[in-house]
């Protein structure tokens, strides 16, 4: 008896094997989605903080999300918060969103610095091959980017309506993929003498919140926060990102549900005389309700198992067919996400399994 779920489950092999992928296809999307959203945050918050800075100064309401931020403040602020006590270095960025590069849709973010202040903070570029920014129509890219599209120092990239040359390529790991001088994007975009943001070196690194508290006295309504707490207040603020985690769970709950219920559905149909059999040789209801939910649970731990290996294979496959998309795999949601798969298989065997138990044994064993 105690070997009947593993014998029914290798019984339709097919339908097992397609439950079992349907499982773990909702295990997978689960955990390679939020991954996905974990991913592009953490990228944004290590790249943010490899830079250098301690504090993030924004204009009211703005986005943590820096691709969201567009050019609203004017640089001259930069003169204002050095006589800020505390402050030693102070860099305006304009970040800009390019959406094509080399003729091929790309969303990569373009920050255009002043590059004598940026190297104050940040130490300079770790440069690969070519040179910093320094002429008119400068550029500097990563290299996760000159990889992805295969440009190299020497290059010309046409963008924002004018030719900008690629003056060298640096290391992957801080601020923006793609570098320019700042006027030169102040003056392709029409917006002279503003930045999206500004980044903040403090006179001592374990000054950072003191820092941004002087900041919000001086300039009162300003989004202002201390680099090691961005992590923390993107994703408590990130918008959506709530709302689409749940709904992706309740998703996933659906998904599995629908499937062990039609897998287990279909199974008792065909089963039936079995059952029936079970029933006159002495099972009772509950052991016939044991045996279903049974075979559900070996199908949902099969489709488990099997999601979070693909899961890790997509974390290993996306980058590389998306060089600048950032997946970040965690326990916390791959315990989540075997939960839901277990939690809405195990829900959906129960119709089934009460279906089966409830059978009149001599109708069972008539049946054809």
């Amino acid at each position: 008896m105690a070997n009947l779920p593993a014998a029914n489950v290798m019984h339709r092999k097919t339908r097992t094997a397609v439950s079992v992928l349907a499982v773990a296809m909702e295990v997978a999307m689960v955990m390679l989605l939020v991954g996905m959203a974990n991913g592009t945050l953490s990228d944004i918050v290590d790249r943010l903080q490899n830079v250098g800075a301690d504090v993030l100064f924004q204009p009211p309401d703005a986005s943590l999300i820096l691709g969201a931020t567009s050019a609203v403040m004017p640089v001259k602020y930069v003169e204002i918060m050095k006589q800020v006590p505390g402050v030693k270095e102070v860099t305006p960025v304009l970040n800009w969103l390019v959406s094509q590069i080399g003729g091929e849709s790309r969303a990569v973010n373009l920050w255009a610095i002043d590059y004598r202040t940026y190297a104050a903070i940040s130490g300079g570029f770790d440069m690969v091959e070519g040179r910093p920014l320094a002429e008119p129509n400068d550029l500097v890219m990563d290299t996760v980017l000159a990889r992805a599209t295969g440009m190299k120092a020497g290059d010309t990239l046409h963008m924002l309506n004018r030719e900008f040359h690629i003056a060298g390529i640096c290391r992957a790991g801080a601020g923006g993929r793609l570098y320019a001088r700042i006027e030169d994007v102040q003056d392709a975009i029409g917006t002279p003498g503003k930045a999206s943001f500004f980044l903040v070196k403090a006179t001592s690194k374990d000054k950072g919140e003191e820092l941004a508290r002087a900041l919000e006295e001086k300039f009162k309504g300003h989004k202002i926060t201390p680099i090691g707490q961005v992590s923390k207040a993107m994703q408590d603020n990130a918008v959506g990102l709530k709302q689409f985690k749940e709904a992706l769970t309740g998703m996933a709950v659906i998904i599995s549900f629908l499937v062990v219920l039609l897998a287990m559905y279909t199974t008792i149909i065909e089963r039936t005389r079995e059952i029936g059999i079970l029933r006159a040789i002495g099972a009772s209801q509950q052991t016939v309700v044991r045996l279903v939910v049974a075979e559900s649970a070996l199908i949902c731990v099969a489709g488990v198992v099997a999601g979070m290996l693909l899961a890790v294979g997509g974390r290993w496959f996306l980058p590389h067919v998306f060089p600048t998309l950032s997946v970040t795999l965690t326990r916390d949601w791959a315990l989540i996400a075997a939960c839901l798969g277990l939690t809405g298989g195990l829900l959906g065997s129960i119709y089934p399994a009460l279906k089966a138990a409830r059978m009149d044994p001599i109708q069972a064993l008539s049946f054809e």
